[in-house]
């Protein structure tokens, strides 16, 4: 894929997050996010190579669901992710589920990996009561924590925190008619985890 307008500013900000380091670059252009992340991949001894920034930009798109890229059929800006009623009944539902019971650290930080490179790991908007909700999870969890969270946003599928969503077992989880990718974590079988 291609920024086809890089001196656009995207709905949010433009927001990027180098997979092997985990680290997060965003900026209000996209020159800005592209010069900040070639002097991260030189310091790391990563991808600089010729061609490196039409790999970047691939990246870019697929990370930033509402940026103007070229993405093959035809050219245009997905739409960005509202939070339902639907999204808040799954996400009462599954706290309603949850028994204070939470994955390994290890788990979590697995799942985070998966979900801070995911291009559905998006800004979600529409949701005005939703920082008492978010306040609560946040308590609820208490010091729990994975190397990623500065990389975590929400889950434009199903519009949950995912700072919170990779701490809770996968058989609590309320993902009635929601269609993951196929890398996500959710799309496995629930076990004993």
């Amino acid at each position: 894929m291609k920024v086809l307008r890089p001196g656009d500013s995207t709905a949010n900000k433009w927001r990027y997050v180098q997979p092997e380091t985990g680290a997060v670059f965003t900026g209000l252009s996209y020159w800005q996010v592209r010069d900040s992340v070639y002097r991260h991949r030189a310091a790391m001894k990563l991808d600089t190579a010729a061609g490196w920034e039409e790999r970047f930009q691939d990246d870019l798109c697929q990370q930033n669901e509402q940026a103007h890229c070229d993405r093959g059929k035809k050219a245009r800006t997905p739409g960005k992710k509202s939070l339902t009623v639907d999204d808040l009944r799954r996400f009462m539902t599954t706290l309603s589920r949850q028994e204070g019971s939470f994955v390994s650290q290890e788990e979590a930080e697995r799942r985070a990996l998966i979900c801070s490179t995911c291009p559905k790991n998006q800004t979600v908007s529409g949701c005005w009561g939703c920082g008492g909700i978010i306040k609560a999870v946040t308590k609820y969890l208490g010091n729990k924590r994975t190397s990623r969270d500065k990389a975590l946003e929400s889950c434009s599928v199903c519009g949950c925190v995912l700072r919170a969503k990779v701490w809770l077992e996968l058989g609590t989880i309320d993902n009635t008619d929601l269609e993951y990718p196929e890398h996500c974590w959710q799309r496995q079988v629930p076990e004993q985890e």
